[in-house]
């Protein structure tokens, strides 16, 4: 099982998500720690790191994990839009 940490800056990212969606989001994070790489999962490669992402409706997952330490990182939640993946 992997340990999870989540970045401070996706506090921001969650403040106008519904209570349901919020509870999906959460569902699929938890799920993770069991399996770092779901059906669904895509790679995004941002610098030298990868980085990879899981699709919850029109929300964006972004994380990335170490498998020697065990430990998953997310690094945002977002809409879907067409910035969803430029920063």
């Amino acid at each position: 099982m992997f340990n999870l940490i989540v970045k401070k800056s996706v506090k921001k990212d969650i403040e106008n998500i519904s209570r349901d969606d919020l509870q999906r989001i959460a569902d699929n994070i938890k799920a993770l720690k069991f399996n770092p790489l779901p059906i669904g999962v895509k790679k995004i490669k941002k610098g030298k790191e990868f980085y990879y992402r899981i699709r919850q409706g029109n929300f964006r997952i972004g994380y990335r994990f170490d498998l020697i330490n065990k430990l998953i990182e997310i690094i945002y939640i977002r809409r879907r839009n067409e910035r969803t993946y430029s920063s």
